[in-house]
């Protein structure tokens, strides 16, 4: 069959109307430098020279972009299409996010989706125009040919340009204000738990901080609970667990999702082996607090003391899929399976601790990877 030029040959395939008329407004803006080689194979080339005499805004005017259907769908919409290599692609990337990282890292899934809007339609012209046997076999169909009727008539439509790009920018920074808040709430929670008890530096201060929070308590200053927090930390620093559980439980009773008191409970009775009491603290503030996954190594840890390897087992193993790169977790989770006898497990758990503390900086991890190193050759 013979065709005149490209627009003939989009006219030509088999999709609808408005897929052409995307296709067309494709060519159309942008024409396609290309090199011709072996087979008259086009696939080398890319978006190039602009439609003469028209400048950069009413270009835009006949060229979309933005698909609505692959910023829901993202991948499967590519998979929809048949645009297979790179829908697989993208799915794989989507799914190791979210299988491997979950929450706040899986959010970036976000942007494939953005991108998969951007994209598609350029993905979709190459999959269907420029993998087109005719066009391969006649790239000179990729030339400087303008279809005057169909620009004309484009030209009368109203643009779609500006109100896209305001929705990509809108939708992007939406999206990065969300994952980053998520980051820094995750990180304020993590904060809480890895300075829980450093509300004093020595024991005078210490002293002076329960004599200003018991009558900040008496005086009733809100928020109550911090000031019981407080002084039940202090109690802790001073090795008063008595007086600091009294603090952290009266903080727990004004307010019942006080999630640092929960997390400094859990460390006491943890501490005074009354580890079922120890789990319960954990336990609250994960319900408090759900998609802190870092929870689970203490709540694993707990569970490990008790003796529940189990359960110890599972608690872990949430938490170095959330947080891969913490050697102190995969160590954990080495050792309860060296209780559950799989000692192979155990021994590849211990190898990918030992290979994050080697690409930590510092010597003071020798001796532990030494140490480490040993214990694994050991196991059998």
């Amino acid at each position: 069959m013979h065709y005149k030029n490209i627009y003939a040959i989009i006219d030509s395939l088999n999709i609808s109307r408005g897929w052409k008329n995307v296709f067309k407004k494709i060519q159309t803006a942008y024409f396609h430098n290309f090199y011709q080689g072996k087979a008259n194979n086009v696939h080398a080339w890319r978006y190039g020279q602009p439609v003469i005499s028209y400048d950069a805004p009413n270009r835009f005017k006949f060229f979309t972009r933005f698909n609505f259907f692959a910023l829901v769908f993202g991948p499967l919409y590519y998979l929809a299409k048949f645009m297979i290599v790179k829908g697989l692609f993208l799915l794989l990337i989507e799914a190791a996010l979210i299988y491997y990282y979950d929450f706040p890292i899986a959010y970036f899934a976000i942007f494939i989706h953005i991108y998969a809007a951007v994209f598609a339609n350029s993905d979709y012209f190459i999959q269907k125009v420029l993998n087109h046997k005719d066009v391969k076999e006649n790239p000179g169909y990729l030339s400087d040919y303008i279809d005057e009727n169909f620009v004309k008539t484009v030209l009368k439509e109203q643009s779609y340009y500006v109100p896209f790009i305001l929705f990509c920018l809108i939708f992007g920074i939406g999206a990065a204000l969300f994952i980053s808040n998520e980051f820094a709430v995750d990180a304020k929670y993590q904060d809480i738990v890895n300075n829980k008890q450093k509300v004093c530096s020595d024991n005078n201060s210490c002293v002076q901080l329960i004599n200003t929070s018991l009558a900040n308590i008496k005086a009733g200053k809100e928020p109550v609970e911090n000031e019981y927090f407080n002084a039940g930390a202090a109690y802790y620093h001073l090795g008063n667990k008595q007086n600091a559980l009294s603090a952290l439980n009266q903080a727990t009773v004004k307010n019942p999702n006080h999630f640092a008191s929960y997390i400094l409970k859990g460390i006491i009775f943890t501490e005074s082996g009354q580890y079922k009491y120890a789990r319960a603290s954990y336990e609250k503030a994960l319900a408090i607090y759900p998609k802190g996954k870092f929870l689970y190594y203490l709540l694993g840890s707990a569970y490990y003391k008790e003796g529940k390897y189990i359960e110890a087992k599972e608690s872990f193993e949430k938490a170095v899929k959330a947080y891969p790169k913490k050697a102190a977790y995969w160590e954990a989770l080495a050792y309860t399976k060296i209780y559950l006898k799989d000692t192979k497990g155990a021994k590849a758990d211990l190898e990918r601790a030992i290979k994050i503390m080697k690409n930590e900086k510092g010597a003071a991890n020798n001796t532990r990877i030494e140490a480490l190193e040993r214990y694994a050759n050991n196991l059998r």
